[in-house]
């Protein structure tokens, strides 16, 4: 087996679930994990902010981009006590149904808004 290479995740960063989930995965791995926030930062060309909004982007060491559960997968398989996770989830019976489950439940969680410099949940 090859040493994994690094990824670079495009998160949410007003939502403060996925930022809490996303900062513990990159603690553990800081090598192999990278964050970039989709909704302050320069997205690459081919990263549609919208899209990445509607469900986790990863790109992985190839150049491709992952989307969905099968992000969570790569991001588990770098993240040091987690590998057992994507070993579960990489089946496709498995994986299927929960990635369609959390591209229905994504739009219903909490994000901050700003106004004016002032934030609120």
């Amino acid at each position: 087996m090859s040493p994994l290479q690094p990824i670079t995740v495009y998160y949410d960063g007003l939502c403060p679930i996925c930022c809490r989930e996303m900062d513990y995965y990159h603690r553990r791995a800081p090598d192999l994990v990278r964050l970039q926030d989709c909704t302050g930062e320069d997205l690459p060309g081919d990263v549609d902010r919208d899209e990445a909004l509607r469900a986790l982007h990863i790109r992985m060491p190839d150049g491709s981009l992952v989307t969905g559960w099968d992000a969570f997968i790569a991001i588990w398989e770098r993240t040091p006590g987690m590998r057992w996770v994507a070993a579960i989830n990489r089946p496709w019976i498995i994986r299927k149904p929960l990635d369609w489950l959390y591209r229905l439940i994504v739009p219903f969680r909490p994000r901050r808004t700003c106004r004016d410099g002032v934030c609120e949940l």
